[in-house]
């Protein structure tokens, strides 16, 4: 007879003994696995499994709390198990609630596309098959590499669930994990994972997208009827409820049920004593791009240039897209760009100075630095003017030039205004009032107040001339039809570049969310998102931190994005990174990456 080798990778040195904390615990461990042996199975029971778990964890149970599987959802450290709990554990159960219990659960959702050389596990879930993956490529590994056959459905033996506790036991020393895939052909994506918490954190949970105070108070109101407390507030002009910070999770589990029983999904924050601990959980991803099969450029929210939107609007077509540079926020919804956007060759948005500007261009051709921008309205007879804007509304004198990357009309103006509609260079229509559609592929330049009267005389058929200049009319900065602005930059020719640029110490050095864009030394794209704010998934990451990961895996380029609840990390038509606020942030443009020839 032969005898199939359990997928399990098990370092030498560690043993069942050392799963012992106390002789209560390890007493209803081994009553518990004997039950199951008395039946004349080799099998463990689910509460047996869950109690090794929550001992090799290392955690103390919440106050009087002694049933172990109470404990462990209580500090979240598994699922809510499905089925009996006297039922014996299956092997997919196992793994699952191993690598939940390791703070794994949203590595898994990030994994969840990634191959596995499993052929036995057609039916499992895509986020089954992220645990999976997490469970075969984490250090120390919980599952063997090498081996083709899982077997979901088969029911542990008492040695296999010692050596599960026993890896999650050694992974509280030092876990980590790293994963490169392919989804498609020129595209990689990187997923790196270091550290673990080491004890509970508090929780808390909310529910967001009320329109008015008055909308959440009554949401708070029909919590309070289900005996849910909570309290309303605001974040970004977004009106939310939320849940009592709590030491333990039940509550927020209880939340967010009575909150799905209202038609309403929650969201759950988790934060520790401090964000600064050693060996605090830590991830990033990172999509990297062949240029030869993708084409980078900006994008927009469907609305407009000041509209707000999440990432995911602005992806059509896109095989990849990361939130882009830094914006203001006017109102629910809405904002503006700060700094320079060039996309296919047309100016979008002006430079702000004192900031990096990454260009790019179709030879796979790009320039970091500074940018000056300047540009000239000149008249049929000779005249000229300069443009005082670009895809902005004004309140007084002004001349602006409206692509329609502003929207789909100009303005509504109460003053004197001439518009003039461009073709190129030639004036196809001339409007005497603001808010007029702005034609697709052309350009509307429009003179407000005073200035009006000089170009009262422009007629169709005229040609009006606009003399943009970049950098001083610099050849090379001149030649890149794309353009963003972030800052600071952070890798120049793989060396490590760390100006401030004017940012405040808690952007620069506190840990936070973090997105960058940039070339690698073999003169690739990538995309880079570290998670943050989040004590059980990532704690976030300093700049100089997020500077030295890049530089280590091969960056030569680096430009800081927006970061915090911003940063956004898109592919594969689905969001890889967990989001910091729960849900996307309405941010003002993004950087997609389009594959060449619609492939």
């Amino acid at each position: 007879m032969t005898h199939r080798k359990p997928p399990f990778s098990v370092p030498a040195s560690i043993s069942f003994n050392a799963l012992k904390k106390s002789s209560f615990a390890l007493l209803l461990v081994l009553a518990l696995l004997f039950a199951g042996e008395a039946f004349g199975a080799q099998t463990v029971r689910k509460d047996a499994f869950i109690t090794q778990l929550f001992q090799a964890r290392g955690f103390d149970a919440p106050a009087g709390e002694k049933d172990m599987v109470r404990a462990a959802l209580e500090l979240d450290l598994i699922p809510v198990p499905e089925g009996r709990l006297d039922a014996p554990i299956t092997m997919k159960e196992a793994i699952v609630y191993a690598v939940h219990s390791l703070g794994l659960a949203s590595v898994a959702d990030a994994l969840s596309g990634a191959p596995l050389p499993f052929r036995d596990i057609g039916r499992l879930k895509p986020l089954e098959r992220g645990y999976l993956a997490a469970a075969l490529n984490m250090k120390p590994p919980l599952l063997r590499k090498g081996v083709t056959s899982f077997g979901p459905a088969k029911k542990i033996t008492p040695k296999e669930a010692q050596n599960i506790a026993a890896i999650v036991r050694a992974a509280r020393k030092g876990l980590s994990l790293s994963v490169k895939y392919s989804p498609m052909k020129g595209m990689t994506v990187h997923v790196n994972r270091e550290g673990i918490l080491d004890r509970s954190p508090r929780w808390r949970a909310a529910v967001n997208g009320f329109e008015s105070r008055e909308e959440a108070e009554l949401f708070r109101e029909a919590l309070a009827g289900k005996s849910v407390e909570g309290t309303v507030d605001s974040q970004n002009y977004d009106w939310r409820v939320r849940s009592a910070l709590s030491e333990t999770y039940g509550p927020i589990r209880d939340f967010l049920a009575a909150c799905e029983g209202l038609g309403r999904k929650g969201v759950v924050f988790a934060s520790p004593v401090t964000w600064d601990t050693p060996g605090a959980p830590r991830f990033w991803v990172m999509v990297i791009l062949d240029p030869a099969r993708f084409d980078i450029r900006p994008v927009f929210a469907p609305e407009g240039l000041y509209a707000l939107a999440p990432l995911s609007s602005m992806t059509s077509g896109a095989a990849a897209a990361v939130n882009g540079g830094y914006f203001s926020i006017s109102g629910k919804e809405r904002g503006a760009p700060i700094g320079a956007i060039i996309e296919r060759g047309v100016m979008v948005n002006p430079p702000y100075k004192g900031r990096t500007i990454l260009g790019w261009n179709g030879k796979n051709q790009a320039a970091f630095g500074q940018m000056d921008w300047r540009a000239e309205v000149h008249f049929p007879g000779g005249g000229f003017m300069d443009v005082t804007g670009l895809n902005r509304t004004v309140k007084g004198d002004g001349v602006i030039l409206f692509t329609r990357h502003f929207g789909e009309c100009t303005p509504v103006f109460s003053g004197p205004v001439v518009e003039a509609v461009l073709d190129g260079d030639t004036c196809v229509e001339v409007r005497r009032e603001g808010g007029n559609p702005i034609p697709p592929g052309k350009r509307v330049l429009a003179v407000y107040g005073t200035p009006a009267r000089f170009a009262e005389s422009i007629v169709p058929g005229d040609r009006v001339r606009i003399v943009q200049t970049v950098n001083g009319g610099d050849p090379y900065w001149t030649s890149m039809t794309n353009a963003i602005q972030g800052g600071p930059f952070l890798v120049r020719q793989g060396v490590l570049s760390m100006e401030t640029e004017n940012l405040n110490d808690s952007i620069v050095n506190k840990r936070h969310p973090r997105s960058v864009i940039g070339l690698t030394g073999k003169g690739q794209w990538f995309f880079f998102v570290g998670d943050g704010r989040n004590a059980v998934h990532s704690v976030g990451f300093t700049l100089p931190e997020t500077a030295e990961i890049l530089k280590k895996n091969g960056v030569s380029y680096a430009l800081n994005l927006d970061g915090g609840g911003s940063s956004t990390l898109f592919a594969g038509g689905r969001i890889l990174n967990v989001l910091s606020d729960g849900r996307e942030r309405p941010v003002s443009y993004g950087v997609g990456a389009f594959p060449k020839g619609g492939k």
